[in-house]
């Protein structure tokens, strides 16, 4: 076997080429791979659950299933903090209703449905939505949710690991090559920050590799065995089960498999291959009636609808998933810009050089495969999901571009003959040092946040080199309160806050509305009602406003008025001045877009009202530190005073923390 330590002679290509294989105990790349399942431990145990409509909506569907034996999701859907945009409305047949469903294929959920109802019976952890105490039911969410992510993705994260371990000790005959491929593999991708998050390419990578190592075998060793050929088959098949585009490999592994040999192929390979193909469909037409995923939908009239007034989030999607960009920028995107797999991951440039080398020696001939597989596999998924003109979103507002995410494990055996070659150089060392520790730092800066935009995105966004968000138009007049118009008649109220230490609901009532000096005036009362304050669980005040004074674009303490005193709000009731305009300074409120609210009429109905929403945000100091104080608006002039809800918020601005419960004022008619 050749040495180990690194030589400044230049090795000959049948030096680099030439494996033998490692033989006897290797504990250093073991320990790699036990380190690499610690690190992915860690990382979903301080992870946190749902973090986007991409997982809420796989959640969705485990609950559903375990708890009330349906793939629909309309019950918790319709639950703060669990509702997604990743739904189609369907129904099966013309005789049953509409109901929603997850738009992601249903065996991967179905799978998690299993694991869920025996942890629930086991351990007693469970999905809870209705438990009386918040803690105790976020306590059994995150004990759940990181419970099974440990199992789906960081237990065959560390299989698989330890199967690319054993498949590169046949490829090298160097441990430094096998010790810096595990790390590269352990650490330098986007695939660990997904580790955190139920999603389907993780589990999709982790096939593939299992996958790639069966290929192996059957190439590298003597006598193919019946069982590589069953392994490959399955986990091919279980590949294109998780990711639906690596169909194109599930065919390929066919045709290397009859290439070793046929009756093996028939006996092994197809009913291993059977086995996750049939539980697809089977799962799928249960779910759907039909054979077709809720994917191949995408555009028609279960992802556009009108459901009780609101339309789908697809018929007028924002920001990023609106992007209109033209190909080549689009690409330059995902090579190269802010989602690109080089700027992210510089480490995959070896890959480039490693198939070079790989294809040009004759040596690597038996399993040159590989390469021929990740080149040609890797290039049609991307001119696949370029010619998908209509929705070029760089896979939504997530940090990589996450379907290439499972072509990882073909772009690491890429750049073995790379690494072989450049770990024998101290230049080469430090190159691929250098590499690994910028691809590291992209992994690492979005380890626990994958559905949220990368360092590169942010800070082209900061430079103002890019903007994806919706283009809307300010305000006209501006608005400075929450009170967005005056009624037409008197009308009477409520706006009911959340309870906790801060806590008041507000009444405000339109008494009377007459001529005063030629001017048209609305005259009000408003109660502030504390139940935590003992003195003041009570207050009221009488103020007059001119009728238009709304609709003057100035701050709402030079229109609205005391009645007693004739003097404006901000020398006569200051904390009231705050509660109506939502934030502690004059401000403008930003247009952030349409929204549809859910609103009840005095009769009872309840309707969705069309309404414009509008942010606003200043600073204040509460309880003696410096806050960043938001308010957030629902503004509609189908209700009494143009107001049907609004939001407010403070966050630390030195920790980032929240120190109150949000306040969430929602519009209900007083009697």
């Amino acid at each position: 076997m050749a040495a180990d330590s690194s030589t400044t002679s230049a090795p000959t290509d049948e030096d680099l080429t030439q494996s033998t294989g490692i033989t006897g105990f290797e504990p250093v790349g073991l320990i790699l791979c036990v380190l690499t399942g610690l690190y992915a431990a860690w990382a979903v145990l301080n992870s946190t659950p749902l973090q986007s409509a991409n997982d809420r909506s796989r959640w969705c569907t485990v609950w559903s299933l375990v708890e009330r034996g349906t793939y629909q999701i309309d019950e918790i859907d319709r639950i703060r903090g669990w509702s997604t945009i990743d739904k189609v409305r369907h129904r099966k047949d013309e005789d049953s209703d509409y109901h929603f469903y997850s738009s992601k294929p249903p065996l991967f959920p179905t799978l998690m449905a299993g694991l869920y109802w025996l942890e629930k019976q086991s351990l007693g952890y469970e999905l809870r939505l209705d438990h009386e105490d918040r803690d105790v039911q976020r306590a059994h969410l995150l004990a759940t949710t990181r419970m099974l992510l440990l199992l789906v993705n960081v237990l065959p994260l560390f299989l698989a690991m330890l199967s690319l371990r054993r498949s590169l000790m046949m490829l090298v005959n160097r441990r430094l090559t096998l010790w810096v491929m595990l790390v590269v593999a352990g650490f330098t991708s986007m695939l660990m920050p997904y580790l955190t998050t139920l999603n389907n390419h993780t589990p999709a990578a982790t096939c593939l590799v299992f996958s790639i190592s069966a290929v192996i075998r059957l190439r590298l060793l003597p006598e193919p065995r019946l069982r590589d050929f069953a392994s490959l088959g399955f986990w091919a098949a279980m590949t294109c089960c998780f990711e639906l585009p690596a169909a194109l490999f599930g065919l390929l592994s066919f045709f290397v498999a009859v290439s070793t040999d046929v009756r093996k192929t028939a006996r092994a390979y197809v009913p291993a291959a059977l086995v996750p193909l049939a539980a697809f469909f089977i799962t799928n037409i249960i779910c759907t009636g039909g054979i077709k995923p809720f994917y191949a939908y995408y555009g028609t009239e279960k992802y556009r609808y009108m459901h009780e007034g609101v339309p789908s989030y697809w018929m007028d999607p924002k920001g990023i998933d609106a992007n209109d960009e033209s190909p080549p920028v689009y690409l330059l995107h995902c090579v190269a810009g802010h989602h690109g797999i080089l700027s992210l991951t510089p480490i995959f440039l070896l890959t480039f050089y490693g198939w070079f080398r790989g294809l040009r020696s004759a040596t690597m001939k038996r399993w040159k495969v590989i390469h021929l597989l990740g080149i040609g596999i890797s290039l049609t998924v991307l001119l696949f999901y370029l010619s998908r003109t209509q929705n070029y979103n760089y896979g939504g507002n997530s940090c990589a571009l996450r379907w290439m995410l499972w072509l990882v494990p073909f772009w690491w055996m890429g750049m073995v003959p790379a690494v072989d070659r450049l770990s024998r150089s101290r230049g080469g060392l430090l190159l691929i040092a250098f590499l690994s520790c910028a691809s590291i730092y992209s992994s690492f800066d979005s380890l626990q946040k994958p559905w949220k935009p990368n360092w590169i995105f942010t800070l082209m966004q900061e430079k103002k080199w890019i903007d994806y968000r919706t283009k809307r138009p300010p305000f006209d007049p501006p608005r400075y309160s929450v009170i967005a118009s005056l009624p037409k008649e008197p009308v009477a109220v409520r706006f009911t806050g959340d309870l906790g230490a801060e806590s008041l609901a507000l009444e405000i009532e339109c008494t009377e509305i007459k001529e005063v000096n030629g001017e048209s005036v609305h005259f009000l009362t408003v109660v502030k009602v504390m139940p935590n304050r003992k003195n003041r669980a009570r207050q009221e005040f009488s103020l007059y406003a001119p009728s238009d004074g709304p609709r003057r674009g100035i701050d709402i303490a030079k229109w609205l008025f005391n009645v007693d005193q004739e003097a404006p709000l901000v020398t006569t009731y200051p904390n009231l001045l705050r509660n109506l305009r939502g934030v502690a300074r004059a401000k403008p409120y930003n247009n952030e877009g349409i929204r549809y609210f859910r609103y009840t009429r005095p009769d009872g109905t309840k309707t969705a009202i069309r309404c414009q929403r509008a942010a606003c945000q200043t600073t204040r100091i509460f309880k003696d530190r410096k806050c960043s104080q938001r308010c957030d608006v629902y503004f509609s002039d189908e209700v009494p005073f143009g107001v049907a809800q609004w939001t407010v918020s403070l966050t630390d601005m030195e920790t980032g923390e929240a120190v109150m419960e949000t306040q969430r004022f929602t519009s209900s008619h007083l009697p």
